[in-house]
């Protein structure tokens, strides 16, 4: 059943606190855990109307949740929080809102670390189309990758949103910056154009047999961390939300994965999502 009270509101922010002790589920997919984990949400949700200037939107957290305490046992120079932001729509409010709501749901000042992964719309990823077409595309299989899709204007669009990112650089709310699944070209191009260059590049190991060497060779002359992982382009669709969590008529704009480190120990202290969603 849908869960009740949610469709007067036109703005969502679901919250799933820390999962540490909910899902305990090893070896799933990143887009599994994230649907278990906010499974776990809604079946003791606590829905709270925002601030008084938008009665449209409402929070919803998991009763009894133990998140702001998990961050609070440490002082905050002792920890190390980071962050990876899925955002498949070009939108720097939709980025601002993330990042803000994630600082006020951890009730820290900064981040350790923030990922962007945004992909164009309309692109295609080794064979596997997104939000439309479908082709085989053999040099992503050899390790030769193309971030774009053929989007002429989907390099300016990331430049639009990573100046976004800089201004929370700036204000030393974000310590490091980073970036997901960009080939080399694409990587260079926003690399050249910013002020704050990205310190961290993922590569998806399941698009990308190979890591292409230019990439690699790029990150190490300019001191850029080259990681893997295995996270899908979109990460929640809103069929997902409507077929496995009853939250009809709403599309997800945002997703948002955090996880809290104890530095000196190296102990996982507290992961979590957050996503925004608005109605149709």
């Amino acid at each position: 059943m849908p869960i009740e009270g949610l469709q007067q509101y036109l703005h969502l922010v679901v919250n799933t606190g820390n999962v540490l002790n909910v899902n305990k589920k090893a070896g799933q997919k990143p887009s599994e855990e994230l649907v278990d984990c906010l499974k776990a949400t809604l079946a003791t949700p606590a829905i709270e109307a925002a601030a008084k200037g938008a009665p449209s939107s409402a929070n919803v957290t998991r009763s009894g949740d133990d998140l702001r305490e998990k961050v609070a046992e440490h002082e905050r120079a002792s920890v190390k929080i980071g962050a990876k932001l899925f955002l498949n729509t070009n939108s720097t409010e939709n980025l601002k809102n993330a990042i803000d709501t994630l600082l006020s749901v951890l009730g820290v000042e900064y981040l350790d670390n923030l990922i962007l992964a945004y992909h164009p719309e309309g692109r295609t990823t080794n064979g596997t189309a997104v939000n439309g077409n479908s082709g085989e595309d053999d040099d992503t299989k050899e390790g030769v990758m193309d971030w774009s899709g053929g989007h002429s204007d989907a390099i300016q669009d990331l430049k639009a949103l990573w100046k976004e990112m800089e201004e929370y650089a700036k204000s030393k709310k974000i310590c490091q910056l980073g970036i997901a699944d960009l080939d080399v070209n694409s990587l260079k191009e926003l690399y050249n154009g910013a002020e704050f260059h990205p310190s961290i590049a993922q590569i998806n190991i399941s698009t990308c047999c190979v890591v292409p060497p230019p990439l690699q060779e790029f990150c190490q002359q300019n001191d850029i961390q080259l990681l893997t992982h295995s996270d899908p382009e979109e990460i929640l669709s809103k069929e997902t939300l409507k077929t496995d969590l009853d939250v009809e008529n709403f599309a997800p704009k945002w997703t948002i994965r955090f996880q809290v480190h104890v530095k000196c120990r190296g102990v996982l202290a507290a992961k979590g999502y957050v996503i925004g969603a608005s109605r149709e």
